[in-house]
C-alpha cells in the first residue's frame, strides 16, 4: 500500500489533503500540532478506508521534532509521498512584528524542511522514487504588504521545491508546490470581514478557493504528472493575472 506523509494534517488544507489520500488508497502518516481532538476526529473518520496513524509533534522544539521523525522513519517502510502543508501567518507591519511570531512564521513554513528530508529522503533515494509536494502561496512570489515575513518564508519554499526538484530528478523523485491564493480556511481570520470581502471582489472567478480543489491539484501532481518537476502551480482564481 503507498504511503504518504501530510504535516499541518488538522489545518483546512491538511484535512482536505488527508481525505482525498485516503480515498486514493494511501495509508496516512499524520502530524500536528496541538489539536488533539481534531486529529482524533479526522482518524476515525478516515480509518475505515485506509490505515491512519496521527502524531502531534511541536515544530518549533528542533530536537523533539527530529527525535518524533526518526522514530517514524523505524515504525515505517519508504515514503511515496511527502507532503509539508504545515503553515501559519502573521499579518500587521514589518517593524512592529514580535521576534516570537517572526521566528514562529519560519519554525513552521520553513524550518521544518530540513529535518523532514533528513529523515525521508534517504528511503525515497533508496527506492529511486518518490514525490515532495509544498504547499506555498501566491505570496511566495507577489509583494505582500502587511505580511512580508510571512511571503519572506513562502518566497523560500519556493527556492526549495525549485532547487531540490533540480538536485533529485535524475534519481526518479519529483518536487513541486502548489500555491494559493485565497482559501476558504480558518487562516482568512487574519483579514478583517470587509478586507475579507474586498478580496474576494479582486479575484476574477469571484470567490475563494476551497481546500478540496487544493487537495484535488495536489492528486493530480502525485498521480497524473510524471514528468512535471521544479513547479510552483498557482491556484488563485486569476488574482495574480
Amino acid at each position: 500500500m503507498k504511503k504518504v506523509l501530510i504535516t499541518g494534517a488538522t489545518g483546512g488544507i491538511g484535512e482536505a489533503l488527508a481525505t482525498a489520500f485516503a480515498k486514493e488508497g494511501y495509508a496516512l502518516i499524520l502530524l500536528y500540532g496541538g489539536n488533539h481532538k481534531k486529529a482524533q476526529a479526522l482518524k476515525e473518520r478516515l480509518l475505515p478506508l485506509v490505515p491512519v496513524s496521527i502524531h502531534a509533534i511541536d515544530f518549533t522544539l528542533l530536537e523533539e521534532l527530529e527525535d518524533g521523525l526518526q522514530s517514524l522513519v523505524e515504525e515505517n517502510p519508504p515514503l511515496d509521498v511527502l507532503v509539508h502543508a504545515a503553515g501559519f501567518s502573521h499579518r500587521g507591519f514589518f517593524h512592529e512584528l514580535q521576534e516570537v511570531d517572526y521566528r514562529r512564521l519560519f519554525q513552521i513554513n520553513v524550518d521544518p524542511l530540513h529535518p523532514l528530508m533528513k529523515a525521508f529522503l534517504p528511503g525515497m533515494l533508496q527506492a529511486q522514487k518518490g514525490n515532495i509536494l509544498c504547499i506555498s502561496s501566491i505570496w511566495g512570489a507577489k509583494a505582500a504588504s502587511m505580511e512580508v515575513a510571512y511571503a519572506m518564508t513562502k518566497g523560500a519554499v519556493e527556492q526549495f521545491t525549485r532547487s531540490l526538484a533540480s538536485e533529485l530528478a535524475y534519481m526518479g523523485i519529483r518536487v513541486n508546490a502548489i500555491a494559493p491564493g485565497g482559501v476558504a480556511t480558518k487562516m482568512l481570520q487574519n483579514l478583517s470581514e470587509e478586507e475579507q470581502w474586498v478580496f474576494q471582489e479582486d479575484i476574477p472567478m469571484g470567490r475563494l478557493a476551497t481546500p478540496e480543489e487544493i487537495a484535488e491539484m495536489a492528486l493530480f501532481l502525485v498521480e497524473k504528472a510524471p514528468y512535471i518537476t521544479g513547479q510552483i502551480l498557482t491556484m488563485d482564481g486569476g488574482y495574480t493575472l
